[in-house]
């Protein structure tokens, strides 16, 4: 199956996007990278497809002509592209992680795995910790962090569209624990998936594996801030998966992240909307009625995001740069 890989950077390219670059080559994925204002000029890669905001903004894609500068939602014209180009499987991560050697590796839809047997909220990195650590993703809701204990069920065969890896070393954690913990250098167990079940828990866009039949649900948000984007998007694609049925895998690890600067201060202010709001708009998604089946999915969307500008967690504007979206996605596929 045709896979691409999708980065943005502001960077020139680093050893891991050389490395990205060099993978992606030997193992025929597309390797597609989106740049923004400012990203150096003179950036270039041996393999891959570079597309500075000149070359976004000349797709046939309105929604590339219309997202704004200086915003990670701006990687939507990446998946936009590479479902133009028929991938069947998109796999992101970001400029500071490092991959594997089997990050690169076959990309399976089905496993065999245990399921989270929780109907709640859980820290799923307490399963897949070596030692015993207080340490929690990025997202979790904080009145959620006092966690509960994870029991599992016995292994199941099972499709899973949306894959979730997590990155050690110095893994996705919000601005809180940073701040807390000045070292940060986490190991995970490496060999360790697991379904998630119909537990509760956001995911990121480090390491994130999406097969072709849940593209749709790919949207990151332009009217929140960076450190919400990916969190808020998760929190639509697993109220949209759940009412389908349909459960994420989380694994590790294929790779870890070596931190780019951030002032700890600034992300901390973009992440405070994700403090006081992911649970209730998490409440607010559970209750929707979306429509099963993959085909629905886009309605689902647009469903799901009327909620969030009702429920004030997103500008009036977020529909506009949706349906954007959403007509680019349709036309694709239906050339």
């Amino acid at each position: 199956m045709q896979t691409s890989l999708i980065i943005t950077t502001i960077n020139k390219p680093n050893k891991n996007i050389k490395l990205f670059s060099k993978k992606s080559k030997k193992n025929k994925w597309d390797f597609i990278v989106i740049g923004d204002r400012k990203t150096p000029k003179n950036f270039k890669i041996k393999y891959g497809s570079y597309f500075n905001l000149n070359n976004q903004k000349k797709l046939s894609f309105q929604f590339a002509k219309k997202c704004p500068e200086n915003n990670y939602a701006r990687k939507n014209i990446g998946y936009l592209i590479s479902i133009r180009n028929q991938s069947d499987i998109i796999v992101e991560t970001d400029d500071d992680n490092s991959p594997k050697n089997n990050f690169f590796a076959k990309k399976s839809l089905k496993h065999s795995v245990s399921e989270i047997k929780n109907r709640s909220w859980i820290n799923i990195y307490d399963l897949f910790l070596k030692k015993k650590d207080f340490i929690w993703p990025r997202g979790l809701p904080l009145e959620q962090i006092n966690r509960n204990k994870i029991v599992l069920r016995k292994k199941i065969l099972r499709n899973f569209y949306l894959q979730q890896g997590v990155c050690e070393r110095n893994p996705d954690v919000d601005a809180i624990y940073r701040l807390l913990n000045k070292n940060i250098n986490i190991l995970f167990k490496k060999n360790l998936k697991v379904s998630l079940g119909n537990s509760l828990s956001t995911f990121n866009s480090q390491n994130t594996i999406w097969f072709k039949s849940v593209f749709p649900l790919l949207y990151l948000p332009v009217t929140c801030t960076m450190r919400c984007s990916d969190i808020w998007r998760s929190l639509v694609a697993l109220a949209i998966l759940r009412n389908d049925n349909k459960k994420i895998l989380f694994f590790g690890t294929t790779m870890h992240q070596e931190r780019n600067y951030h002032n700890l201060i600034d992300d901390f202010e973009q992440e405070i909307p994700m403090y006081l709001n992911n649970q209730n708009i998490f409440n607010v998604l559970s209750k929707m009625r979306f429509k099963k089946g993959i085909k629905n999915y886009l309605v689902n969307l647009k469903l799901a995001y009327k909620a969030l500008v009702k429920g004030n967690f997103v500008s009036r504007l977020e529909i506009k740069y949706l349906d954007l979206w959403i007509n680019d996605f349709n036309l694709i596929n239906k050339n």
